[in-house]
């Protein structure tokens, strides 16, 4: 998602040259960091989308959140909430996308890195990066109990106990009463053959889960596989029903207990728990395995393939969404890497393919629209600048960016509105201001250029001033010309560019030629671009 604060840069004499007053083409490379302009609007949408999120609407708060992160991007709450949002309404690679960019800005940022190993782990199918990354958590912050959880979950899956007993008993530092931490560790105990500690540690876990009905399952669950994988599965039934109890939807729980009618030879108590494990959850292919297993056993053939063919197809989903996770994630960081570098042709290849296969992701229509105006591309640039704010509608540096390209492509009309919306938006916007200023000097409105500048009249920024001094010639102010272009030499000193402007405006102002003689100074300055 975003490294800090994205602006649109404008080199001074830019909006002149690409509006055809010296005839320069569009789309000149530059380099410079794309940042996001800053904001001053409120944590209103940050709260609405709270509220939804909590009362299950998560498309609505998912337009709460986006727009609260289109104006505080280094937000780690709203980067949290947004991507968990995202989650919630089936987008999860656009949350891990998301996600991704926000860490190459904020690369210590525990939270997010946190969701992001998560989405790592069950939506892009990477376990080993989600390893190193909660792994990074842990050295982040090393009382943050749900990160040395997640890790020792990862390892007890790989069936490496010994890291997960470690992991756990650095939970268990942190939270000493935690009831799934200690349940764990007790299923870690009897993996390990030490069944009497493990029972001890199953004791407890229930005693401390009596409270909270969410740990009471996550207990229970773990003590009824010990108890199937110890050899007592009708034991193991009574703990898969009390997790049932607390969550009916609960998929795993039905598996498993499924695996325990089997080794009791209740055939058909297994199948109707396997089948609804599938109901629940078609994702998984551990219940259809156990049905074909059944199913064979039984002399069932037809039904035995229809449930090997839903195996084969689960393994093929699960590897596609490996190389598609993959795929994005390596996309995104090397067109960010390019984009970065100005290798504007190879970063657009890059950016095409993840818009192609992630269509919601809107990030990429920017970086898009960014790339087609630095290589020629100015219709698929406009195109690609709209569809971004169809998505963010309320964002400065979209306006702003499509208000510059407006106006390299000669349309003044369309680009004004655009950048008035983006100034709207955030009045701290500098460049927006001087692209502004600089097409009401084109049209003649010296007046108007001089009101947009006005309020920035100290900004230490000579190519602001340099404008403003432009604007105030062709109104005929010669004095406050003559100030603005001080100013410029204040923060420039000997710059060639002021220095002749200074010269040219005591010329004027010498002979007393009015304003309407008055003319757009460009002294030689490189064409307005859109930097990166």
């Amino acid at each position: 998602m975003i490294r800090g604060r994205r602006k649109v840069f404008v080199d001074v004499a830019m909006i002149i040259l690409l509006v055809g007053c010296l005839g320069a083409s569009a789309g000149a490379q530059t380099n410079g960091a794309r940042t996001l302009a800053g904001s001053t609007r409120s944590t209103k949408q940050l709260e609405l989308g709270r509220v939804y999120g909590e009362r299950g609407d998560w498309r609505k708060a998912e337009r709460e959140l986006r727009d609260y992160r289109n104006a505080h991007p280094d937000s780690v709450d709203g980067i949290v909430l947004h991507a968990e949002s995202l989650i919630q309404i089936g987008q999860p690679f656009d949350a891990a996308l998301e996600l991704q960019k926000f860490l190459q800005s904020h690369p210590d940022a525990v939270r997010p890195l946190e969701l992001h190993a998560s989405l790592s782990s069950e939506f892009l199918r990477d376990v080993p990066l989600a390893q190193l990354e909660l792994k990074k958590v842990t050295r982040l912050a090393p009382r943050d109990a749900r990160a040395w959880k997640e890790l020792a979950q990862m390892y007890i899956d790989q069936e490496d106990m010994k890291s997960a007993c470690e992991a756990l008993q650095s939970a268990e530092n942190v939270t000493p009463q935690d009831p799934v931490v200690v349940a764990s560790l007790g299923y870690v105990d009897g993996e390990t053959g030490k069944s009497e500690k493990a029972a001890a540690q199953f004791e407890k876990a229930l005693r401390l889960a009596k409270t909270s009905p969410r740990d009471s399952a996550l207990v229970h669950m773990l003590y009824g596989r010990f108890l199937l994988e110890n050899g007592k599965p009708e034991t193991s039934i009574e703990a898969f029903d009390a997790v049932l109890k607390v969550d009916e939807h609960y998929a795993q729980a039905y598996y498993w207990r499924a695996r325990a009618y089997q080794q009791l030879a209740n055939v058909a108590a297994a199948e109707a728990d396997a089948l609804q494990s599938i109901r629940l959850d078609p994702t998984a292919k551990e219940a259809p395995l156990l049905l074909v297993g059944l199913y064979r056993r039984e002399g069932k053939a037809e039904k035995a393939q229809e449930y090997a063919d839903m195996v084969t197809r689960l393994s093929d989903e699960k590897e596609a969404q490996q190389v598609k996770g993959r795929k994005l994630r390596d996309d995104l960081g090397e067109a960010e890497r390019l984009l970065l570098t100005g290798n504007f042709a190879e970063a657009t290849t890059r950016y095409e393919s993840i818009a192609a296969a992630l269509p919601t992701y809107y990030e990429a229509y920017f970086d898009l629209g960014m790339c087609y105006a630095q290589t020629g591309r100015g219709a698929e640039a406009e195109a690609a600048f709209r569809k971004y704010l169809g998505f963010q509608p309320v964002s400065s540096d979209g306006r702003a960016a499509l208000g510059i390209l407006l106006l390299s492509e000669g349309k003044g009309t369309e680009a004004v509105p655009e950048l008035e919306q983006a100034i709207q938006i955030d009045p701290t916007l500098i460049e927006a201001r001087k692209a502004l200023a600089m097409e009401y000097l084109r049209e003649s409105q010296p007046k108007s250029a001089i009101a947009i500048l006005q309020s920035q009249s100290k900004v230490p920024d000579k190519d602001l001033q340099l404008i403003a001094a432009q604007a105030y010639l062709q109104n005929g102010q010669f004095p406050a010309a003559l100030r603005s272009v001080e100013r410029a030499l204040v923060i420039a000193p000997g710059d060639p560019q002021s220095l002749e402007m200074k010269e040219q405006i005591l010329v004027q102002q010498r002979e007393g030629l009015p304003k309407a003689h008055s003319q757009i100074w460009t002294y030689g300055l490189e064409p307005l671009r859109l930097k990166v």
